[in-house]
């Protein structure tokens, strides 16, 4: 029994920014209804069918949104093919169907929590249960794509299995969760991505969770967003670089663990999850529809916080956005700023000494068949914030056989320091032994590595060519040093630093486009308002190194790359020996 008092500040401001939401979406948006994919279309009838079932809204009771509704319902009906499923990008797809599902189901319960019928709502009613009906066998039977689609699926199949009970959805939910929860020893699930926990494996758990009676796959909800506690950065995003799925290349915005820390912080009494969820109440609401959907059905997101460890919640000013430097966003509270913090599977380190934050990456994945969706491939080893001063990517390109950036193939921690390594090896293929010879010419293709070819390589003698290389990096309080070292081929190599646009460089040379520049000498600083990191020391320009990042092969063939955006320094030199370079949080008044 829940005994919290409701934190009344919290609700009325959920339900205004989901008035705000229907009311924008009516005004500007509703002529799209007709035309939308079906998660976006049932979005729509959740969103209206929350706000017509909340008495604090403007929108509660009433006929107004009766045509809305049913255009939603006309398109879903329209999409949900012969199978039941939905068509979409992945044409009748199981687990695509389930997210639209879920919301289905999240719709039914809200109608049927009613105290009273709202007669505008029973042709909802009777048309989406409908929907469940003729969804139930094909996702029943159906499969997967991706790891966390498994919970999506399930998460569904529990809510049809609540309103509309069957035993073979049961033993199918039995079947998935006997597979067992794809979780890291660290707490992260196997695809490591911040996107995917919040927006599927998490809320799908705690759904399982709730409407079929296991409890215990809470525990890796908890483990999960204990995890991602000291991942928090104070301009509101999650660090992401070490993720599988596409995240890794994006400024993740933390808003959408709002409900998630939440919920916990009050069912455990967990403060740490309190002081998490305080600030990210300052944030603007992810959902905000969708999240008072969930409150109106689940008593301990409505609760007030625990602990008087919660610090106070201050708005996030409404005409910033989320990621943006100077924004004056609310101090991090203690529990997602400790010291030291790694995630040893993802490769994954983080120091802070106080308004610095230094984070470590060495955790690709080898990239075998190639660079593809489902492996960490970010080549970005280090970020360094310094305030709002950050420096959101170091990335070190060589000139070898195009084989692409450093990605460390080895991490090792000791303390406030972290090796990264990796080596690189090309070969040059000398002539067939006489017995694969043919007189026709035409041998095997084969792809050895760097690319295909009739060659037969692998019945080749050949000449291998390496480069080793290693980067220890160093964290001394506001301080980090980077020391680069390299054995094996004497070739060229470009360090490169990318800052988050807003401030100003200082002591650098420009290349020519607005955003690259050259560190040749000494030291460079970059500032933003007080917050000034200080870079270097700068090496003399080589014309034959060229100032640049070299994505690898993989992406130029293609046409592609996987630069990152924003204000790039460059600093170039020869893979002989070791290089030292420093990176230093200043304040304007210091500096």
């Amino acid at each position: 029994m829940h005994t919290a008092p409701a934190d009344v500040v919290f609700l009325d401001r959920v339900v205004e920014a989901a008035d705000q939401h229907v009311q924008a979406m009516l005004e500007t948006h509703h002529a799209e209804s007709s035309a939308l994919p079906h998660r976006a279309a049932m979005a729509r009838l959740l969103a209206l069918v929350t706000v017509l079932t909340e008495p604090g809204s403007a929108f509660s009771g009433g006929d107004r949104l009766r045509e809305p509704m049913a255009t939603c319902l006309d398109r879903l009906e329209l999409l949900q093919g012969p199978t039941g499923l939905f068509d979409g990008t992945n044409l009748c797809s199981p687990p695509d169907s389930a997210f639209t599902l879920n919301d289905v189901c999240l719709a039914l319960r809200l109608i049927r929590a009613l105290d009273a019928p709202v007669p505008v709502l029973a042709e909802v009613d009777a048309r989406l249960s409908g929907i469940v009906a003729r969804a139930t066998n094909a996702m029943v039977s159906g499969g997967v794509h991706t790891p966390n689609h498994r919970w999506e699926l399930c998460a569904a199949l529990a809510q049809m299995n609540q309103l509309q009970p069957r035993q073979d959805i049961a033993h199918r939910i039995d079947e998935w969760l006997a597979e067992g929860i794809d979780q890291l020893p660290d707490g992260m699930y196997s695809e490591r991505s911040p996107l995917y926990a919040t927006a599927v494996t998490n809320p799908s758990l705690i759904t399982i969770a709730d409407s079929f009676g296991r409890p215990e796959l809470l525990d890796h909800v908890r483990r999960n967003l204990t995890a991602f506690l000291p991942l928090f950065n104070p301009d509101g995003s999650v660090e992401s670089v070490f993720s599988r799925r596409q995240d890794q290349w994006l400024a993740f915005h933390g808003a959408p663990f709002l409900p998630l820390y939440r919920r916990l912080a009050n069912q455990d009494g967990n403060k740490d999850f309190a002081a998490a969820a305080a600030w990210l109440g300052t944030l603007p609401l992810d959902e905000p529809a969708k999240l008072l959907a969930l409150a109106k059905l689940d008593p301990w997101l409505g609760e007030a916080l625990p602990g008087d460890a919660v610090p106070e919640a201050r708005p996030w000013p409404s005409d910033v956005p989320l990621v943006q430097s100077g924004c004056g966003a609310p101090e991090l509270p203690a529990a997602l700023a400790p010291a030291q913090a790694s995630l040893a599977s993802c490769g994954l380190h983080r120091f802070r000494s106080g308004a610095s934050v230094t984070t470590v990456f060495g955790g690709c994945d080898d990239l075998v068949p190639g660079v593809v969706s489902g492996l960490a491939s970010n080549p970005t080893f280090l970020r360094f914030g310094n305030g709002d001063a950050l420096l959101d990517g170091v990335r070190l390109s060589r000139s070898f056989f195009d084989l692409g950036p450093f990605r460390s193939q080895h991490t090792v921690s000791n303390g406030n320091t972290v090796a990264l390594s990796e080596t690189v090896a090309a070969n040059f293929y000398l002539p067939l032994p006489a017995e694969k010879r043919r007189t026709d010419g035409i041998y095997a293709l084969e792809h050895e590595g760097r690319f295909s070819a009739g060659m037969d390589f692998s019945s080749r003698p050949t000449v291998v060519h390496r480069l080793d290389t290693e980067i220890v990096v160093e964290v001394q309080g506001d301080r980090t040093r980077l020391t680069v070292g390299f054995h094996g081929a004497d070739t060229s190599f470009a360090l490169e630093l990318t800052f988050r646009p807003g401030g100003v460089l200082e002591g650098v040379l420009p290349l020519g486009s607005p955003d690259a520049f050259q560190l040749v000498e000494g030291t460079g600083r970059y500032r933003v308002g007080s917050d000034v990191i200080e870079f270097g020391s700068g090496l003399p320009a080589d014309p034959d190194t060229p100032p640049a990042y070299n994505p690898g092969e993989n992406y130029r063939y293609l046409a592609g790359t996987n630069a990152s955006e924003g204000i790039k320094v460059f600093i170039t030199g020869r893979t002989k020996g070791r290089q030292v370079f420093t990176l230093r949080a200043l304040s304007q008044q210091s500096s």
